[in-house]
């Protein structure tokens, strides 16, 4: 596998979240509706890569559940917009050397890997993707419970970003 082979394998994984988040997503993504209760974001895989980028910089993962049942899937990677956005996630990921170290993934060897080690440690890149997310998602959760009129200003997920930043959030 080249570079080019690998990032068409990542952008054509579908990521997965825990159904107990369902609320919390269909509350904050923009499903055609226009109900102006919080601020939104657009379609609903954009709400997974504010809560990626949430779990990431506060360093926070949050496995998902074992069971099949008790998660869902995402739209295709390689069909997430903005682009410029899903291909800094990915090299966020694929630049982190801790990350990289405990996949196992050395780019200096990969072309000569076998094929299906090269995609189980790419899909294991993409659970670490889900687990980053699923933490900004309790971020997300608990400042919601904690306040959901917070959510009523449209500098509200600006505002969380910066707090993560900031290190305000424990």
């Amino acid at each position: 596998m080249n570079g080019h082979e690998w990032m068409k394998f990542i952008k054509e994984r579908r990521p997965e979240y825990a159904i107990n988040r369902k609320p919390l997503i269909e509350r904050f993504a923009n499903k055609g509706s226009s109900r102006g209760d919080f601020t939104q974001f657009g379609p609903i895989y954009q709400i997974f890569m504010y809560a990626f980028i949430l779990g990431f910089h506060k360093g926070d993962r949050i496995p998902l559940p074992k069971a099949a049942n008790e998660r869902n899937e995402f739209l295709e990677i390689g069909k997430w917009r903005p682009e410029g956005l899903v291909d800094y996630i990915i090299m966020l990921l694929l630049s982190h050397g801790t990350i990289l170290h405990e996949i196992g993934l050395d780019f200096n060897d990969m072309e000569d890997m076998d094929e299906e080690i090269v995609k189980s440690k790419f899909t294991h890149l993409i659970k670490v993707m889900e687990e980053y997310a699923n933490a900004g998602f309790g971020i997300i959760q608990e400042r919601f419970e904690l306040n959901p009129y917070f959510f009523n200003d449209p500098f509200a997920f600006i505002l969380l970003l910066k707090e993560v930043g900031d290190g305000k959030l424990n």
